[in-house]
């Protein structure tokens, strides 16, 4: 790899800030993630939802910010026996290939070390696994499940999750 790329995005993960999400991000938020309904039938109403569950403490968000450009979003909701569903990875497309998404991922993976999740799971429309896996795997990460026609006639889903390696 060149030398000045490397250093580029290694200039780039420098730069991030990485902070729980405040309701004044509720615009950019949306913003960032208005392709969600063309992924994810019904995206709009369960973001929706997921709005109004965070201060239910249903549903956590974690935003990265570039100076005052918001790039990266998470959404994660805790579910029952000591698993949670990281249900968002979301990193703008300028910002993908940049160690963006391999340090927010990072974070977040330390994050739910500490608080001792016993399974962290995730789901992904098939078109977006091969850009997932190739983060996830780094962090333990394994493709358990294919969910066929999840969303829609050939709409796929996938399941990744660190049960096995934990």
């Amino acid at each position: 790899m060149d030398a000045s790329v490397t250093d580029e995005r290694r200039s780039i993960s420098d730069l991030l800030s990485i902070r729980a999400y405040s309701v004044t991000d509720e615009p950019q938020v949306r913003e960032l993630l208005e392709d969600l309904p063309d992924l994810y039938p019904h995206g709009d109403k369960w973001l929706d939802r997921t709005f109004g569950e965070i201060g239910q403490g249903k549903a956590r968000l974690t935003v990265v910010e570039i100076g005052t450009d918001m790039v990266a979003v998470s959404i994660e909701k805790p579910k029952d026996h000591g698993r949670m569903k990281l249900s968002t990875l979301y990193i703008h497309p300028d910002f993908r290939n940049m160690r963006v998404g391999t340090s927010f991922f990072s974070y977040l993976n330390a994050r739910w070390q500490s608080e001792n999740w016993k399974e962290v799971y995730m789901t992904v429309a098939s078109q977006g696994a091969y850009e997932l896996e190739r983060l996830v795997k780094v962090f333990r990460f394994a493709c358990v499940a294919v969910q066929e026609d999840r969303y829609g006639l050939g709409r796929d889903e996938v399941v990744f999750s660190n049960a096995s390696g934990s």
